[in-house]
């Protein structure tokens, strides 16, 4: 959808400004943000009326179908069908009967009978002993390809460290009760018909340069990410098809409804805010203009124009006067002043700069890391402590993304056959030293939602070899390679971000599979040049994780049509449907997942996409870990309250809780000490209070600490 204004002649001021160290012309120009709330209204209007004829023609056709099945069996699928089809069609009639998508109403407008909350009955985060102050000193492996929170290429892995894991969300679920506690919304309510949460924006919330949040910034938010200036696929399908409205009631409130109602609603319906001042420039230039800008935070991190050094460093600064440094829930959260990451990208040199004080702490996954890496003397010497955290976090879905695109991906027996050519058992037994398990398959650690019965496929080289056979590799070459009757060899290319232990397992799984006839291609690459080539479907296998979050699984961007092919055909990219797959029934289960108004909805519908998953052999299983290793500079301190060992639970790695702080008094003695060769003692921790999930409250609150 274009907006008018952008046809427009630009005003060109006569200054410059300078964006990391290069100029551009700065400009004056309209957003088009009211042209654009009007005619999203009516698109959304006329996409949603399309849709009801759709459904319409789909429930006359299914009638018909109906009519002329003559047994139970042939009626029940039939059946079914048109149950969902009278689900979508209520669905689309409640959107199409609040007319508009974004609406600007006034306070007399909401509704009387809403009760309010504010989460103030929850304990603390963190520990009351943290001190502010120092910088946190870490590594990135590669300079990102650009610094804006969307658009083009804006999907990297650090994205996280300086958006979403700073930026405030309207409200939070506490890691220890799970109850919702505020965040930008001092209170909020939930409507009576379940699918609308209304939030009071709280009145000291503001953004990093000091200007307020305004309910209205939240549909400033949307107008950014949705319109055509930039390349978003995937939110833009997902807020088009998720979300019913976003209004705002005059200066103080927001509310967001969904097509249905939701369990935990709180966490599906939340909208970002964007601060129109800062996007003074947005037009469709955009994606050049912003490449290098990092917006005003509601965070307690922003990062400095002059702390962008570009393929070196990027720096985040603590906000002075955050708005919510003395909230209940945030006191003891974000204590650094500074936190450091240097690009280097060979793992060994950044251990040795950790070793040198230059890194506050290195994680320690791999197991040579943890047993051999660390026969060092500031470990010995008891300068650098060792740590073993176990969290309570669903398992990252590590292992291999098949591209069903890609032949002879697009064979499920070679898929299946691949399954068991990988010695996964191998790989933990000599690089893991054993403290590995099998991952079984796509979601586990989502407690209800994760499907129990499913298991890994094992390394069997007389099943692979019974899959290939199905798919016509019954002749061996020369070398010991798999052929079909037409000569050709039985081959994959694995695709993966170079990382020492992964270069290792992928040429071990390549010497092991070569025995059940297979020949596999070893495609290491640059973090970000993978990335890229991975999003552009152009991979046959990759190996990779992606980032997970509790409580529910997702599976919508995943494994849905709609972010495989486009409406020609063609390959969809930038898209994480990295398997390339289409499949009538999992567009209907990841829909259901979606729009499940109840936990057991979503847990059938869970189980269901994984065991298709499975049976697909879509993804192959690598390995897991249920905690976290690293090492760590002990001026560096951590919480050790009733509540908190070590570290907040529900983290995929500690120092993503900001509940750590630095003690400089403790960093002068320890740099001292070591100055003078005097030693300290030996710390080898472990910490396993949340190893078997949360405990309760009451059993927390009754746990002797003493802190030293």
């Amino acid at each position: 959808m274009k907006n008018r204004l952008y046809a427009l002649c630009f005003l060109i001021t006569s200054f410059l400004f300078t964006s990391c160290g290069e100029d551009q012309v700065k400009v004056d120009r309209p957003t088009g943000f009211e042209d654009f709330v009007s005619n999203y209204n009516v698109f959304i209007a006329e996409w949603l009326q399309k849709q009801m004829v759709s459904l319409n023609e789909q429930h006359l056709e299914l009638e018909k179908e109906l009519a002329a099945a003559s047994t139970a069996d042939e009626k029940a699928p039939i059946e079914k069908k048109i149950k969902a089809v009278i689900r979508g069609k209520a669905k689309y009639q409640n959107r199409i009967d609040q007319k508009e998508f974004f609406s600007f109403k006034t306070e007399a407008d909401l509704p009387q009978d809403l009760v309010w909350e504010d989460g103030m009955d929850n304990p603390i985060i963190g520990d009351p002993r943290a001190k502010k102050g120092g910088t946190f000193h870490n590594y990135i492996p590669d300079f990102p390809r650009t610094l804006r929170p969307f658009g083009a290429q804006a999907n990297s892995s650090f994205r996280s460290e300086i958006y979403e894991n700073i930026d405030m969300p309207l409200i939070g679920v506490h890691p220890i009760t799970n109850k919702y506690f505020p965040g930008l919304a001092k209170q909020w309510a939930i409507g009576a018909d379940g699918r609308t949460i209304y939030y009071k924006i709280d009145p000291e919330a503001s953004y990093s340069d000091g200007v307020k949040v305004k309910p209205r910034d939240f549909i400033f938010g949307l107008f950014i990410r949705l319109s055509d200036n930039l390349t978003a696929p995937f939110e833009k399908q997902y807020y088009k098809e998720q979300y019913a409205n976003i209004s705002v009631y005059g200066d103080n409130v927001l509310s967001v409804s969904l097509p249905e109602a939701k369990p935990l609603i709180g966490l599906f319906a939340s909208v970002p805010p964007a601060p129109p001042h800062f996007y003074s420039e947005y037009g469709p230039d955009y994606e050049e203009r912003y490449q290098w800008r990092i917006p005003p935070s509601t965070g307690a991190y922003t990062v400095k124009s002059e702390d962008i050094r570009k393929g070196r460093s990027i720096t985040l600064s603590r906000v002075k006067d955050w708005w919510a440094k003395d909230h209940k829930f945030f006191q003891y959260s974000y204590n650094v002043d500074k936190i450091n990451y240097q690009v280097i990208a060979e793992e060994s040199k950044a251990f040795e700069l950790f070793r040198l004080g230059k890194l506050d702490t290195f994680l320690l996954g791999a197991p040579d890391k943890w047993y051999d890496k660390m026969e060092i003397d500031e470990y010995f010497d008891g300068y650098i402590a060792k740590v073993q955290f176990y969290n309570v976090y669903p398992r990252v879905p590590r292992g291999m993304y098949l591209n069903v695109n890609r032949a002879p991906m697009d064979d499920l027996n070679v898929r299946i056959g691949i399954a068991h050519s990988l010695n996964f058992d191998k790989v933990n037994t000599i690089l893991y030293y054993g403290d590995a398990d099998r991952l079984e398959h796509f979601s586990e650690g989502f407690g209800e939602f994760s499907n129990p019965d499913i298991k890994a496929r094992k390394f069997s080289i007389t099943r692979a070899q019974k899959y290939f056979a199905k798919a016509g590799y019954r002749n061996t070459d020369r070398d010991g390679y798999l052929t079909n009757d037409s000569g050709l060899r039985l081959s994959v290319e694995i695709s993966w971000s170079t990382y020492p232990i992964v270069n290792r397992m992928m040429a071990l799984l390549k010497e092991e599979a070569k025995k059940a006839g297979l020949e596999i291609l070893l495609d290491s690459q640059q973090p970000m040049v993978n990335f890229k080539k991975v999003l552009g479907k152009r991979h046959q296998a990759a190996y990779s994780g992606w980032g997970v979050t509790p409580p529910f699984p997702r599976y919508y961007q995943f494994f849905h049509s709609d972010n495989a092919y486009d409406s020609k055909g063609n390959i969809k990219q930038d898209t994480n449907n990295i398997n390339s797959y289409t499949n009538l029934e999992m567009d209907r289960l990841c829909e259901i997942v979606r729009a499940a108004k109840t936990t057991e909805e979503l847990r059938i519908a869970s189980h269901k996409v994984q065991q298709m998953v499975h049976d697909e052999a879509l993804f192959i299983p690598a390995l897991k870990t249920s905690y976290v290793r690293m090492g760590y500079w002990k001026w560096l301190k951590f919480p050790d309250t009733n509540l908190y060992q070590f570290s907040s639970p529900q983290v995929y790695e500690p120092m993503e809780s900001y509940l750590y702080w630095i003690d400089e008094d403790s960093k002068q003695e320890i740099l001292e000490a070591k100055k003078n060769n005097k030693k300290m003692p030996e710390t080898n921790e472990l910490h396993n209070l949340y190893r078997n999930g949360v405990p309760t409250l009451k059993k927390l609150e009754q746990r002797e600490i003493i802190n030293p």
